[in-house]
C-alpha cells in the first residue's frame, strides 16, 4: 500500500468570502495534494447586522483573502439552506470542475457537500464516488441515510466533540455502513477525547467540547469508526497546514482504489505534518476487524517531518505500550551519508491591525557542497506557494506568508529532505540573506533570519516614525520585522521510530486498538483502530 494525502473538507461556495474560481482552487490543490473532495457548502449565511461599506471595499482588494476570511465574519449571521435552484446550479458547476481536474495517477477528485440538516444531528460531509448524485437537504440523519443507502456514497461526521443534539452526532444513530470514519481534527481543534490535549477551543459559538460525542465515546459504544482529519477551512485554501490532513493507504491513486480504502477504514489523521504511519496487528492493517486471537502482535512504524517524541498504543482508550523516542538516537557523525529533514519557515511580522501588508513573498534556495536533495513536504498556510525545484545538490522554492488572525498562522513553510555527509556544507538563501555552515551545524540547532533593515525602512515609509526617536526601539526593528526560521536538521534516526508489542491478555469481548504519534514540535497523528476479539 502507498500513502496518499488529501483534504475532504475545504468549504466551497460559501457566502462570506471573496470569491475564488473553483478551477483556481483545484489548480492549487493539485500542486501539493493527491486527492481532494472539497465540501460544497449548502447553507446560506445571511448577515443580520450590516458590514460597513468602507470595510467591505477593503476586503475586496486583491491579496486580502486572509483578511476577508477573518473580518468578513463581522456581524451576526443567520444560517439557513440555499434555494434549491441555486444549489443545483452551483453543484453542477462544482461537479464539472471536479471532473475536469480529475486525473487518475496524478490528482483524484470526489464530489462532496456539507449536510447540516436541522442542526441537531451533527454536521456530515457527504462524499460520492462519482459525479451525478444529487445534493440532499433533508432535515434528519435517518432521512439522509435512507437516501444514501444503496449508493456509492459515504457520510462523514465532523467537529464531533460538541454538545450532542447541537451540531454534534448522537452515536446511537450512527450507521457504520455509511459512516466508516469520523473527522477528529480540523480548524475546530481535536475531538479524540475530552482530555483537552488540543481541545475544541477555536469556535466560541459551538464549544466547549464534551465527552459523550468524542471519537473515543463512539469506540466505547462498539462502533467500527476510523479517524481522519481535514481542514474545514473557509479560506479557499485546500490542505492548509496545521488544520488537519487526511492520509489514505491504497494500492494506487485512483477513485476506485481510494474508495476501497475509505470503506475499509485504511485512513488516518494528522494535524499538519505528513507523518507516515504504518500500523498492523498480526499482519493486518489499520481498519481491520479480527476475530478472537490468542496473541495480538502489533507493529508500528512512524516517519515524521521532525524528531519523533513518542508512539503510544492504546487498547479501549488506555495506553498499554509506549515507545519514547527522544534520547534513543544521536547526531549523525561525519564520514557517513545520512538523510536529513529540515524545516524552513517564514513569516511573522506585524499583527493584524498594526501595519497592513496582505501577503509577503519569499524567494529561497539551498545548495549542498556534496549530496543531493531527495524530496520536499509542504507546510503551506495560504495559496500562492511555489512547488520547489530539486536538482541534485540544489533546491529552489518560493513561498508567500499572509497577515491572518488566529487560528491562521502568519508563517508558512516547507520541509526539505536531503542526503549528505554531515561534514558537507549547506547554504540556505532567503530574500537576500544567506546562512552557510556544515550540515552538522544545522543539525545542532536552529537559527533565525531577521530582516531588520526592511522593517526600519517600511515603518518609516508607512508611518513616518524613525526608530531612533522611539523610547523603546525594539518594536520597530524586531517586533514588526519579518523573520524566517531554519529549524534543526533532523537525521533519519530521529524522524523514524518503531514500536513492537504483543498483547496476550485474554479479551472478554471485542477491543479496539489504535495508535497516537507525537513529534517534538507537537504535530500529531492518529491511526484508525484495529478491532480484535469479535466473534467469527
Amino acid at each position: 500500500m502507498k500513502t496518499y494525502w488529501g483534504d475532504t473538507h475545504q468549504n466551497t461556495y460559501t457566502s462570506r468570502l471573496v470569491p475564488v474560481p473553483i478551477p483556481d482552487i483545484l489548480s492549487f490543490a493539485r500542486t501539493h495534494l493527491d486527492f481532494y473532495a472539497g465540501a460544497y457548502y449548502t447553507p446560506m449565511m445571511t448577515r443580520v447586522s450590516p458590514l460597513p461599506d468602507k470595510l467591505a471595499a477593503q476586503l475586496a482588494r486583491p491579496g486580502c483573502e486572509g483578511l476577508a476570511s477573518t473580518l468578513g465574519w463581522l456581524g451576526f449571521f443567520e444560517e439557513g439552506t440555499k434555494p434549491r435552484e441555486r444549489i443545483e446550479r452551483e453543484w453542477a458547476e462544482f461537479g464539472a470542475a471536479l471532473s475536469e481536474a480529475h486525473e487518475p495517477g496524478r490528482f483524484v477528485t470526489f464530489p462532496g457537500y456539507e449536510w447540516q440538516g436541522d442542526g441537531t444531528w451533527g454536521d456530515h460531509n457527504v462524499m460520492h464516488l462519482r459525479e451525478g448524485e444529487p445534493v440532499h437537504t433533508v432535515r434528519t440523519l435517518p432521512e439522509l441515510y435512507a437516501l444514501l443507502r444503496g449508493t456509492e456514497s459515504i457520510a462523514i461526521p465532523h467537529h464531533i466533540g460538541y454538545r450532542t443534539g447541537i451540531r454534534a452526532p448522537d452515536w446511537s444513530k450512527c450507521d457504520e455502513g455509511i459512516t466508516p470514519y469520523a473527522e477528529i481534527f480540523s480548524v475546530h481543534g481535536c475531538s479524540e477525547t475530552d482530555e483537552e490535549w488540543i481541545g475544541l477551543r477555536n469556535n466560541p459559538h459551538m464549544g466547549p467540547g464534551l465527552p459523550g460525542s468524542m471519537w473515543q465515546s463512539a469506540l466505547d459504544k462498539g462502533l467500527h469508526l476510523g479517524a481522519i482529519a481535514s481542514t474545514d477551512n473557509w479560506q479557499n485554501m485546500p490542505g492548509s497546514w496545521g488544520k488537519g490532513l487526511m492520509a489514505c493507504q491504497a494500492e494506487d491513486l485512483s477513485r476506485e482504489s481510494l474508495w476501497k480504502a475509505f470503506r475499509s477504514r485504511r485512513v488516518y489523521a494528522v494535524t499538519g505534518d505528513r507523518i507516515e504511519l504504518d500500523f498492523t496487528c498480526n499482519g493486518k492493517p489499520m481498519g481491520s476487524i479480527l476475530g478472537p486471537e490468542a496473541e495480538r502482535r502489533f507493529e508500528v512504524t512512524a516517519r515524521g517531518l521532525d524528531a519523533i517524541d513518542r508512539i503510544e498504543l492504546l487498547r479501549n482508550g488506555r495506553v498499554i505500550a509506549t515507545h519514547c523516542h527522544q534520547g534513543t538516537w544521536e547526531a549523525a557523525k561525519p564520514g557517513r551519508q545520512t538523510r536529513f529533514r529540515m524545516r524552513i519557515e517564514a513569516g511573522w511580522g506585524p499583527k493584524l491591525g498594526e501595519l497592513p501588508f496582505g501577503e509577503h513573498p519569499w524567494d529561497g534556495a539551498a545548495s549542498l557542497s556534496a549530496g543531493r536533495f531527495l524530496n520536499w513536504f509542504p507546510c503551506w498556510t495560504g495559496r500562492g506557494q511555489g512547488v520547489p525545484a530539486l536538482e541534485g545538490g540544489r533546491a529552489r522554492f518560493k513561498m508567500v506568508s499572509a497577515q491572518n488572525a488566529v487560528p491562521n498562522p502568519f508563517q508558512t513553510g516547507v520541509v526539505l529532505e536531503f542526503e549528505s555527509d554531515p561534514a558537507a556544507e549547506l547554504a540556505v538563501r532567503l530574500n537576500g540573506q544567506e546562512v552557510r555552515d556544515p550540515v552538522a551545524a544545522f543539525a545542532a540547532g536552529g537559527r533565525v533570519l531577521w530582516y531588520r533593515q526592511e522593517s526600519l525602512d517600511w515603518v518609516r515609509e508607512m508611518t513616518g516614525i524613525r526608530y531612533e526617536e522611539m523610547e523603546r526601539q525594539d518594536p520597530a526593528y524586531y517586533q514588526l520585522a519579518f523573520k524566517a526560521k531554519l529549524y534543526k536538521a533532523i537525521p533519519e534516526e530521529g524522524y523514524t521510530a518503531r514500536l513492537s508489542f504483543v498483547d496476550a491478555e485474554p479479551l472478554a469481548g471485542e477491543a479496539n486498538y489504535r495508535v497516537r504519534v507525537e513529534q517534538r514540535n507537537g504535530q500529531r497523528a492518529w491511526s484508525s483502530p484495529i478491532w480484535a476479539g469479535a466473534r467469527r
